[in-house]
């Protein structure tokens, strides 16, 4: 299927219920890296966090700046990609796309096929996770 432009957003869903739920999301993966004791499928579940976190992030930039957010997560780089094209973030923050495009590509693999996930993995996702949400932030205000 080919990722398209979406059209305007439900009145209801705003640019800060997106930026909330982002904070909340790795806010939770945040939780679980340090809930020892737990099994370790809590390293996959964290990560699967970490990208909801990346994918509500970019919703909240979307949302500010055009008014839409993705519908498919194929839509989400395609919106990033003209928040970029049309300068309404700095080009500085153009290289955080790489970031969306493996988190969009691996989201099936932890979110939904569960696969095995250690620590070392889920804390790069966590922190990259909470880079970009940082940098979504600094845009944003």
């Amino acid at each position: 299927m080919e990722a398209r432009f979406p059209g305007p957003s439900p009145p209801e869903r705003s640019c800060t219920s997106d930026l909330e739920e982002a904070e909340a999301w790795l806010a939770s993966a945040e939780y679980l890296l340090g809930a020892a004791g737990q099994p370790r499928a809590r390293f996959t579940v964290a990560i699967a966090q970490a990208i909801h976190a990346i994918i509500r992030s970019n919703d909240a930039l979307t949302m500010r700046f055009l008014g839409r957010r993705s519908t498919r997560h194929d839509d989400a780089v395609v919106l990033f990609r003209e928040l970029v094209r049309t300068d309404r973030i700095p080009p500085e923050y153009a290289g955080w796309r790489d970031l969306l495009v493996q988190a969009l590509g691996e989201k099936s693999e932890y979110d939904y096929k569960g696969i095995d996930a250690g620590a070392t993995e889920a804390r790069r996702w966590v922190r990259d996770a909470g880079r970009f949400l940082s940098a979504v932030r600094s845009i944003l205000t």
